[in-house]
């Protein structure tokens, strides 16, 4: 107990989260206007005005072609050329809503994530979100809270929620309320299990 690698800090397991890479997202893309045909240009990813990272865009009818540097394990710079085909498909209400095909699995997706050489879908990457890693204790916290917010009460668990918000109709309260009080009850039967009461 307590040795190295007990702490979930430091399970070897763990799995990276997307909220860690670069990725590229085909709606940002899209509402660029680097989705059209002959586009040319760079796509930058940076943290606090300080630039991180770049790739070159070209655009031909179904296809973008990014063209970056990747730096090895080893410490060798090797030019990678990546061809990423994306499509289109219907929306309900009129308009179309472009998709990556990711190149390993071809399935459609919004985002690919650059991690190692190429840039792929989360599933190929072998990525979770943040939120897949939160032990269960802390996800039913945040589940609470999160209800808490959005029905106007305070987000600390130990303030029973007491009032309606005017515009909300009584069943949804009540609902909420409930989904709310049953997350604070599964997390407090955790943590006393934990504490050992």
């Amino acid at each position: 107990m307590g040795g190295q690698g007990s702490g979930s800090w430091m399970r070897w397991e763990t799995r990276s989260t997307t909220e860690q890479q670069l990725w590229i997202d085909v709606r940002c893309l899209k509402r660029k206007g680097c989705l059209k045909d002959g586009y040319s240009g760079s796509l930058y990813w940076s943290v606090r005005q300080k630039k991180i990272g770049s790739v070159g865009a070209k655009t031909k009818s179904d296809r973008i072609t990014l063209t970056y540097r990747y730096h090895s394990q080893y410490g060798y710079k090797n030019r990678v050329q990546q061809v990423v085909y994306f499509e289109y498909t219907p929306c309900n209400l009129g308009g179309s809503r472009p998709w990556f095909l990711c190149p390993q699995c071809k399935k459609r997706v919004a985002i690919l994530y650059g991690i190692g050489k190429y840039f792929m879908c989360r599933n190929c990457h072998g990525l979770v979100y943040a939120c897949q890693r939160d032990r269960k204790a802390e996800r039913l916290m945040s589940k609470a809270q999160k209800i808490r917010r959005k029905i106007g009460a305070d987000p600390n668990l130990s303030i029973p929620i007491m009032f309606k918000p005017k515009y909300m109709h009584q069943k949804t309260f009540d609902r909420l309320r409930f989904r709310a009080d049953e997350a604070t009850c599964q997390y407090l039967r955790i943590m006393y299990q934990r504490l050992g009461l």
